[in-house]
């Protein structure tokens, strides 16, 4: 038995040999085949919010999510709430592309904000795409050099690489769109309340002292932390409560002296210039000095105050801080300030800062803990708090709020303003506010908005509204429609940290996708302008303003996407279908 066993076994051995070399070139192939990545098809995710919040945005999100989907790209349209998609790409930057409104006021040095590679991994509008180009860099640093016709150059060129390179796509400019009653006040600035100032405009024709506001968006009921990215992106309301050294007023061409009395450059160092205050309370009773401003700019630079080992600056007006390099305390009332450009308009900009009460916000450098456990080690108190009751030292107050309901403003009657220290400032914003008191009202809708001005509930919208409210407006008795330009702009931004937007040639592939003159005709009922600038006048390169195409042109015609044309563009980019699928490597 043992023989034959012996026998037979070298039979089979020796047939397996014979076997194995016949296919040994199949298992070759087999294993180069196993060692490859698998292919599957693209997929992307574009986050936005609810149409409850902006219909605008989720609209162009569904035009370019459709239009990607027919390229053969697995296409999802994710809605949030604002604060929670602010939070999602500004501090997580956990997202593909998203689509909203840049809270723009039309100044070039934003441009440095949202696209310095240094600032890829801060939080806030500092780059949140994760852009990296160091060509875009030394551009962004050479316009806070120059000045005049080489400044308007240098802004144009950075203008054209974003069309080139697509960090983000540009969409359009929207109107401002708002509703008032002038029974009780008049004096509303065109579009609506956009900015703080718009408030002190206002004159009472009626008897009533309390101003009653529509408000459309609730985080400001639920936090008033001035600083919290996911909370402000437009800051018409927080500025009421906190205020900065100057301020830029609509109609103004230059800043406006606002807690500064005024302001004296160096003849000899343009950098540098000296500041005096005016004298004014926070609203606990503590006086605004000189030392509250210096901290203010040391804070935002690093709200951990160098006790982190990496510092963990503002993500709020973080471009216009880092314009300060030193601000120095000459007495109570004066302080000196170092500019990081000699550039006196940039300068101004560094002063438009909302200025802080150090006794209230020093103690809040400590690491964020919940219950005492550190929760993020990089992040401070100063970032996260809901600051419920505010210290500022505006015209206003805080008096209460009701979460997702109300917020009650009364004014604050030791304010400069009340008590006529009005140099420097123009008289239509000068003076005592025709209001005691403001009384904001969340609305679900802009219908609901306009239905409280109707019944006489409300004296105007405090957030602006869409064009689907405009037939409510019109035919409201009582109630006045009003339009105005924005610079703010819609756009959709790419996670350029994430293949394949890391690539270039993709996001000019997905720009391709989007009609923006379908977009302001269709979606914004024609109340907005199509631009691929973020920028516009002065600062637009010629061969790229809007004549009625875009240098990257949309691959259809009337919204609907030209299917051949758009896969065709996809692969002159590099990449390839299967079937009617995009694919990309190793899952999307």
């Amino acid at each position: 038995m043992v023989p034959d066993t012996a026998v037979r076994r070298r039979e089979l051995l020796a047939g397996a040999t014979g076997a194995l070399a016949a296919t040994s070139g199949c298992i070759g192939e087999l294993r180069n085949l196993a060692g490859r990545e698998r292919t599957d098809q693209l997929s992307l995710r574009i986050s936005t919010t609810p149409a409850g919040d902006d219909p605008y945005a989720i609209q162009i999100a569904n035009h370019v999510a459709d239009n990607l989907a027919d390229s053969g790209i697995e296409t999802t349209v994710d809605a949030m709430g604002p604060d929670v998609l602010l939070r999602e790409i500004l501090v997580n930057h956990d997202f593909d592309i998203y689509v909203t409104r840049y809270p723009s006021q039309g100044t070039p040095d934003e441009l440095r904000s949202m696209l310095y590679s240094a600032y890829g991994e801060e939080s806030g509008w500092q780059n949140p795409f994760g852009i990296s180009d160091l060509g875009l860099d030394e551009l962004l640093d050479e316009q806070r050099t120059v000045d005049g016709e080489a400044r308007a150059e240098t802004i144009a060129e950075i203008q054209r690489q974003l069309v080139r390179d697509q960090p983000f796509t540009t969409v359009a400019f929207p109107d401002r769109i708002g509703a008032v009653r002038s029974d009780r006040f008049d004096g509303w600035p065109a579009g609506g309340i956009g900015e703080p100032t718009g408030y002190l405009r206002l004159t009472r024709v009626g008897e009533s002292p309390s101003l009653r506001a529509a408000l459309r968006g609730d985080r400001i009921t639920r936090n008033r932390n001035p600083i919290a990215a996911e909370y402000r992106d437009q800051g018409a309301l927080i500025g009421l409560l906190y205020e900065p050294l100057f301020r830029s007023v609509e109609g103004s061409e230059t800043p406006v002296p606002w807690l500064a009395r005024g302001i004296e450059f160096d003849d000899d160092d343009p950098a540098v210039a000296t500041v005096q205050l005016r004298r004014t309370p926070w609203h606990d009773g503590e006086a605004v000095t000189a030392r509250d401003v210096a901290f203010t700019y040391e804070f935002l630079k690093d709200t951990s105050l160098g006790e982190f080992d990496t510092p963990v600056p503002t993500p709020w007006r973080r471009g216009r801080v880092s314009l300060v390099e030193d601000v120095s305390v000459h007495s109570d009332g004066q302080l000196r300030i170092e500019f990081t450009t000699e550039n006196r308009s940039l300068a101004y900009r560094a002063l438009d800062v909302n200025v802080l009460p150090e006794h209230v916000w020093r103690e809040r450098s400590e690491a964020a803990s919940l219950a005492g456990i550190d929760i993020v080690g990089q992040t401070t108190e100063a970032l996260v708090s809901a600051n419920e009751e505010p210290v500022g030292s505006g015209p206003v107050r805080f008096e209460e709020a009701s979460p997702r309901e109300s917020l009650s403003l009364v004014r604050f009657d030791d304010h400069f303003l009340h008590g006529g220290d009005t140099d420097g400032i123009p008289p239509r914003i000068a003076g005592a506010a025709a209001f005691d008191r403001i009384d904001f009202t969340t609305t679900p809708s802009a219908e609901a908005a306009v239905r409280l001005l109707a019944e006489d509930e409300s004296d105007g919208v405090a957030d602006g509204l869409q064009a689907s409210a405009v037939p409510s407006i019109v035919r409201a008795e009582g109630v006045s429609l009003t339009l105005d330009e924005s610079d703010a702009f819609y756009h959709v931004g790419y996670n350029c940290r994430r293949s394949p937007l890391a690539d270039p040639r993709f996001r000019r592939a997905i720009a391709g996708h989007l009609d923006r003159a379908f977009v302001v005709d269709e979606l914004l009922g024609g109340y907005g302008r199509p631009s691929e600038l973020p920028l516009k006048g002065q600062w637009a390169p010629a061969e790229l303003e809007w004549d009625g195409e875009a240098s990257v042109p949309f691959l259809g015609d009337a919204g609907a996407i030209d299917i051949e044309r758009a896969r065709q563009a996809f692969r002159d980019a590099g990449y390839q279908y299967d079937d009617d699928e995009l694919i990309t490597r190793g899952g999307s």
